[in-house]
């Protein structure tokens, strides 16, 4: 029915690997918002410095999320301006849920 929502629960999400011990989660996104899931296991840094094109807004669903020498408990929402830098990581297993702009603005 085209009123009823489309319901995914995270678990039963299809996966696909980003690095040792970080999964991708595919959700269900609008043309204009991109939404992912990302699992990263106990002791995982990001593999690289992750600059942004675009904004990026994060939503920590469970475990703790470390970034800019702070820590991010579950619901915690940050907030990333296009521009900005950072490389996360996590001590306990994080699940954060990222929302942005499908693409970037384009630039003059």
């Amino acid at each position: 029915m085209p009123n009823e929502p489309q319901a995914v629960l995270l678990d039963d999400a299809e996966t696909s690997p980003v690095a040792p011990g970080i999964v991708r989660r595919a959700l269900p996104s609008s043309g204009q918002v991109l939404v992912r899931a990302f699992d990263l296991e106990a002791g995982i840094t990001w593999p690289e410095v992750d600059v942004h094109d675009r904004d990026e807004l994060i939503y920590v669903a469970s475990g703790e999320l470390l970034d800019h020498g702070r820590s991010y408990p579950a619901g915690t929402y940050l907030y990333y301006r296009a521009g900005s830098r950072h490389q996360p990581r996590t001590e306990t297993g994080v699940r954060i849920i990222v929302f942005g702009p499908a693409e970037a603005p384009l630039t003059a």
